[in-house]
């Protein structure tokens, strides 16, 4: 009977994780929150505005936990990585949270329609990627410096 319960459990889990990475699923509302305020912080940090990335970072931050169906609530990835942003003394600080943030938005938008992948190889350890919802570059790693270096490597 145990064994039973087991492997309903997990079942149950590994069918509920396999939706989540779906994809080919559409975004749910709280993913296209977290997408439109993600590009907010994207195009501060490329225009060198660091209290514009704080502000939309927050509104992130803010968002509310996910209520598993194993009954344990936690803050998606994304809202933890947004909350690294209250801390960000410097753009240097928010944009190396913003790596972290990144990969995560990479993984939502991912070939999602009307969302880019791009790149800048100037990144240290390959952690160039972010996304954009423009085919024309505008670098959030290096803002001005650099606004136009990468280029799109996913649609």
């Amino acid at each position: 009977m145990i064994r039973i319960l087991l492997v309903l459990v997990f079942a149950a889990l590994f069918g509920s994780a396999a939706r989540a990475h779906d994809k080919n699923a559409p975004l749910d509302n709280d993913q296209k929150q977290f997408l439109a305020q993600y590009e907010l912080v994207r195009a501060a940090l490329a225009a060198d505005d660091l209290a514009a990335a704080k502000k939309a970072a927050a509104v992130v931050a803010a968002m509310p936990v996910i209520h598993h169906e194993n009954g344990v609530d936690a803050p998606p990835g994304y809202v933890q990585d947004a909350r690294k942003f209250a801390n960000a003394k410097s753009l240097q600080d928010a944009r190396d949270v913003f790596k972290s943030f990144s990969k995560r938005a990479v993984h939502v938008a991912g070939g999602k329609p009307g969302y880019y992948v791009a790149n800048c190889p100037m990144v240290e350890g390959g952690e160039g990627d972010w996304v954009q919802t423009s085919e024309k570059i505008n670098n959030p790693y290096f803002g001005k410096s650099m606004l136009t270096c990468g280029s799109i490597k996913a649609k």
